[in-house]
């Protein structure tokens, strides 16, 4: 099967799949503001995940000359993907966030063959930080686990 046909099957299938979530998530009678409301948090991400999937297929439509699909599926890149990502769920609530995404960030990218020690490390934490405030001061939801000082505090 040609990749054009494949972006355009996958397109449509999250588009349908978020506009379903989309109307079956229910209404919200009281406007409260985006941050202090964690309703509109899925909202917004089907949203984006609906633009996506539109740019996918008009890209597939537009795309004369798709390229070709890969001749093997890397299984064992898919298995231990699986595997990494099905062990930080399941450790997420018992270490905590920064504990668990910093451990994700780690085992993963060297699973993935990344072997470079001080930026690997480097990358793993900025992500690590900016997820959690993205989450505490911008969305007023802290995950679990040990807290980071919030940044009102820090710069107060």
């Amino acid at each position: 099967m040609k990749a054009r046909v494949l972006d355009l099957c996958y397109g449509g299938a999250a588009l349908a799949a978020a506009v379903a979530v989309f109307i079956a998530g229910g209404g919200n009678d009281r406007p409260v503001a985006v941050a202090s409301n964690p309703y509109w948090y899925p909202k917004v991400l089907l949203v984006l995940i609906g633009v996506c999937a539109i740019w996918l297929m008009v890209k597939a439509v537009l795309n004369s000359h798709a390229a070709t699909p890969p001749d093997r599926l890397r299984w064992r890149s898919l298995t231990g993907t699986v595997v990494i990502s099905g062990a930080y769920l399941l450790g997420y609530e018992w270490l905590g966030f920064v504990p668990a995404t910093l451990a994700l960030m780690l085992v993963f990218a060297l699973f993935q063959g990344f072997r470079r020690p001080l930026l690997l490390v480097v990358v793993a934490v900025l992500f690590t930080v900016l997820i959690w405030y993205g989450f505490a001061d911008l969305l007023n939801r802290q995950p679990p686990g040990p807290a980071l000082p919030s940044l009102s505090a820090l710069f107060s």
